[in-house]
């Protein structure tokens, strides 16, 4: 008996240490509720009020979307609209920069080392944007 229990007491130890141990496997497991990091290049979703810490300790937060003219799903309009999204940069020596996206206008801009570009903005409520960094 004493060697079945010593086995499966081991298996529970090994499980549980792998566990412990594994690394996220793709930008979803960053969260920006949490501000966890986000990797350069992978896509981002971020609600408004989500901040995100980037490798450089520096941080980006979703301010707001400021105006939003899109056509919305299911409806024929004229012409697609657009959206403004404004979020704020905080460098890691605490500078603050505002870094205004506009879809299809402005879809990217730079703060800092980075640059960043909106790649999708859906129409949930709160809206979620899809946003990818880079180096500059």
């Amino acid at each position: 008996m004493k060697p079945l229990f010593a086995a499966s007491t081991l298996s529970c130890v090994l499980a549980l240490t792998a566990c412990a141990h594994a690394a996220p496997s793709d930008q979803a497991d960053a969260n920006p509720e949490t501000g966890d990091g986000a990797r350069p290049g992978q896509p981002l979703s971020m609600r408004p009020g989500d901040e995100v810490t980037l490798p450089d300790r520096s941080r980006l937060r979703f301010v707001a979307v400021t105006a939003d003219s899109r056509c919305k799903p299911g409806l024929q309009c004229i012409w697609a609209g657009d959206a403004t999204l404004e979020f704020q940069w905080t460098g890691s020596d605490g500078t603050k920069t505002a870094v205004s996206l506009n879809t299809p206008a402005q879809p990217s801009k730079s703060a800092g080392a980075w640059t960043f570009e909106l790649q999708a903005l859906d129409f949930a409520e709160p809206p979620h944007a899809t946003v990818r960094f880079q180096a500059k």
